[in-house]
């Protein structure tokens, strides 16, 4: 029962609702949030050999709901800097300006 429970949740909660590539090495993905969760996650990934990836960074704590479009403005070794075009019902700046400062992320 809990390993059907827990297919359930991962089938209905973790699906990707936008991808987008950064770069040759790098992505960005938004997936469904939980039942707690104010908004949607999103996660940089980095993929090595073009078949393996990894999670390298994940931001859960945005409150933004309808994640439409996401384009880079910068990415590189210090910081990264996104636009982040969403519905506007939980957050009003639409596109809502996104900056991670790099702390040995990438």
């Amino acid at each position: 029962t809990p390993l059907i429970l827990i297919s359930l949740f991962t089938l209905i909660f973790g699906q990707i609702k936008y991808e987008c590539k950064i770069n040759d090495t790098y992505k960005i993905e938004v997936s469904n949030g939980g039942f707690l969760a104010c908004g949607e996650n999103i996660k940089i990934r980095k993929s090595d050999f073009g078949i393996f990836e990894k999670a390298i960074y994940s931001e859960s704590s945005l409150c933004l709901i309808g994640i439409s479009k996401i384009e880079a403005i910068r990415f590189d070794k210090n910081q990264a800097e996104f636009l982040i075009y969403h519905d506007g019902k939980m957050d009003s700046e639409n596109p809502y300006n996104y900056k991670i400062e790099n702390k040995n992320v990438w």
